[in-house]
């Protein structure tokens, strides 16, 4: 098959048309709205060749802009709750210790592993226990006032009447029902508030915040030409110049009514105290039981310090008949 060098130059000509009409349509007109956006922001342009947009336009803009502001600052906090260890404390003792478990535990694995499959299991995965518990400052403060610290058992029944050991346990036990009540907040806040919130940014607030780049735009577009048409020396010119200035106006008027239009609608599904109202929700629950279960301790407590207090003062007078002192 022959080679058609016709055919290439016209294909090339074709190719290098587009790329030009595309450079024209596209590239040129944003270099001319950041030269003009720089001359008004540098006080280059004087303030009546800047057209002014309605009230109602600012005043709609203002507001969602508002909204996505408090969007964002608040995200920036709640979205800890999205990570399970946001209170937890660095405790190289206790990392330590999950390293030392876990390697323990494959090794045990290992050791009973008869086939190449299971050894490479016992490799992979590990059953310690210390490795899947929850990475929160009260799960841990519950595993630090565990009663098998002081007996080094786990089995602490013989040592069950001790007021201690009776305090401990019910300290350990409460910590941790408060602690997975703030993984339940942490949820909650994750799917009922974050969720949403993001949400909405992605959607409506980025439908209004493309709707006023392009206000923007078209606004820029109509005072390049009315400053065209304005310094205009060419009569030839003009007509053409003075078309697109009314075409350019057009544009503007009925972006500027679209724009109004979706920032309505923005304003009006955007549900931020309905939302609040979802983390209150939340909150509440969480220190509501905080509080009930820290409370119901406390009574309980001062039993135990009572109890404690009988018990050593028994102690005591059975010391001192024994080294035969009386009280008289």
């Amino acid at each position: 098959m022959s080679f058609n060098f016709s055919n290439l130059t016209k294909d090339i000509k074709s190719f290098g048309d587009k790329l030009s009409t595309e450079f024209n349509k596209e590239v040129v007109p944003l270099a001319q709205r950041t030269s003009r956006l720089m001359q008004e922001r540098m006080g280059k342009i004087n303030q009546d060749e800047i057209s002014q947009l309605p009230s109602e336009y600012i005043e709609l803009a203002t507001k969602c802009n508002n909204i996505e502001k408090l969007y964002k600052n608040v995200l920036k906090i709640t979205s800890n709750y999205e990570s399970e260890s946001y209170d937890y404390p660095t405790n190289l003792q206790e990392s330590f210790s999950e390293i030392s478990s876990n390697i323990t535990t494959r090794f045990n694995n290992l050791s009973k592993a008869t086939t190449t499959a299971e050894a490479q299991a016992a490799l992979i995965n590990s059953n310690s226990e210390i490795a899947k518990q929850p990475k929160t400052l009260y799960h841990a403060l519950s595993r630090a006032s565990n009663a098998s610290i002081l007996t080094n058992k786990t089995d602490i029944s013989s040592e069950a009447n001790d007021p201690l050991i009776k305090g401990l346990d019910l300290y350990s036990s409460n910590l941790n029902k408060i602690a997975n009540a703030r993984l339940g907040q942490d949820q909650l806040i994750k799917s009922k508030f974050n969720k949403p919130l993001t949400t909405t940014l992605r959607s409506l607030i980025s439908q209004s915040n493309n709707i006023q780049k392009k206000v923007e735009e078209k606004r820029i577009d109509y005072d390049l030409s009315r400053y065209n048409l304005t310094n205009c020396n060419n009569p030839t010119k003009e007509s053409k110049l003075r078309v697109d200035m009314e075409n350019a106006e057009d544009e503007f008027a009925n972006t500027v009514e679209d724009a109004i239009n979706i920032m309505q609608n923005v304003i009006e599904n955007a549900k931020p105290l309905q939302e609040f109202l979802e983390l209150i929700k939340a909150q509440l629950a969480y220190h509501k039981l905080a509080s009930e279960i820290l409370g119901g301790m406390v009574g309980e407590f001062d039993n135990l310090i009572e109890e404690q207090n009988k018990l050593n003062m028994g102690s005591k007078n059975a010391n001192s008949r024994e080294s035969g002192e009386f009280d008289i």
